[in-house]
């Protein structure tokens, strides 16, 4: 079984940062690229959305109720899938396997949910994305729950 390397970004303009080392890591371990993409929710835009979703439901509109909340798995789906296709583009070799999922919520959750079912990855590693905010991931519990190596990436500090 060939080893893979899970590559975990923030989507956004800078969901790219890092991803060449992960591909040189992934040749290294002689196996493939699997993607977390992190979609960070906005708590006030899903508030109203679940609310909208809750008063057409109350109002007998499940159906609408229903179209709210696929919209925007929908939207981040079809977002998620032209992100990975711009990452696939800078692979080398065409033959690597790359595949992907998307979270929302906890990530260190999601990480977990990854490795439960991939158990060829061997390595994870952060996207500096992940790291800008320092808000997005608590370090102290992912190495609570994960149990394979974890590479953080951050981007140099600016001169003043």
């Amino acid at each position: 079984m060939k080893g893979r390397v899970l590559f975990v970004t923030k989507e956004g303009d800078n969901f790219r940062d890092g991803f060449s080392y992960a591909m040189e890591l992934s040749r290294i371990v002689n196996g493939g690229i699997f993607i977390l993409l992190y979609h960070e929710e906005k708590i006030l835009k899903r508030f109203e959305d679940d609310m909208a979703a809750a008063a057409l439901a109350g109002a007998g509109g499940l159906e609408a109720a229903e179209q709210i909340l696929d919209e925007q798995r929908v939207s981040l789906k079809a977002d998620a899938c032209k992100k990975v296709a711009q990452l696939r583009q800078q692979c080398p070799d065409p033959e690597m396997l790359v595949d992907y999922r998307v979270a929302t919520g906890d990530l260190v959750s999601a990480i977990r949910g990854v490795l439960q079912d991939k158990a060829s990855i061997e390595m994870v590693i952060l996207s500096p994305s992940l790291m800008d905010s320092g808000k997005a991931i608590s370090l102290k519990r992912l190495k609570k729950y994960i149990t394979r190596p974890i590479v953080t990436m951050s981007r140099p500090a600016s001169a003043q």
